[in-house]
């Protein structure tokens, strides 16, 4: 069991989810889909009692292309930019040794 906790903002989730999926351009928003249920339930103050009540589950978590000016949407470029890669350098060609006794 975890002896701490990590708390994420929206913005530090989606980062990660971008650079857990290799995204580096596009601005990017969270979609959370919910399924919502209605119960009767006891509430913890007054076990005798019942009331109506609403159970609510996250599902899902999806990542969506957005528009750059979409309220909450995060640019890939920014929080997961792309590596450079410097080109290896050339190897050296070594001088030939010839194969025979001399």
């Amino acid at each position: 069991m975890p002896t701490s906790t990590h708390k994420y903002s929206i913005e530090e989730l989606l980062a990660a989810l971008l650079r857990d999926q290799g995204i580096h351009e596009g601005h990017w928003a969270l979609n959370v889909e919910f399924s919502a249920t209605g119960a009767s339930v006891k509430p913890q103050e007054n076990p005798a009692r019942t009331l109506p009540g609403l159970i609510v589950s996250v599902n899902s978590a999806t990542l969506m292309r957005a528009d750059s000016t979409a309220e909450g949407a995060v640019d890939a470029a920014a929080v997961n930019p792309r590596k450079n890669t410097t080109s290896a350098k050339p190897t050296r060609s070594r001088k030939p040794q010839s194969t025979t006794l001399q």
